[in-house]
């Protein structure tokens, strides 16, 4: 990772290239997606670029948004339901929800 200090007294940092997919041994060697190239693209500190600096086509950062929608699941939270998952397994999102609306997280290894 590279920093640089900035005039304000903020620090900017660059992490990458990263490679959009990463393989995890601990997971059978299953190469799974690993990047935020949909989130992020068209942002001001995006990380949506190609190793040469070059911005991603939208066209592909769009199929990918639709790869994600195709695979999403969603189901109805009742009271008193827990939620256990792992962060490196799974791409994991918000939609819109109506208050209260309470969140208790809790990383483990």
């Amino acid at each position: 990772m590279e920093m640089e200090w900035l005039p304000n007294g903020g620090v900017k940092t660059i992490l990458g290239p990263r490679s959009l997919t990463r393989v995890f041994e601990e997971r059978k060697g299953r190469r799974m997606w690993f990047n935020t190239v949909v989130g992020m693209y068209g942002k001001e500190l995006s990380s949506a670029m190609m190793a040469d600096g070059t911005e991603i086509p939208e066209h592909v950062v769009k199929r990918c948004g639709e790869i994600i929608e195709e695979e999403s699941i969603q189901f109805k939270w009742e009271k008193g339901d827990v939620l256990f998952f792992d962060n490196l397994a799974l791409l994991h999102g918000r939609r819109p929800s109506l208050p209260p609306r309470k969140v208790l997280v809790a990383t483990c290894k």
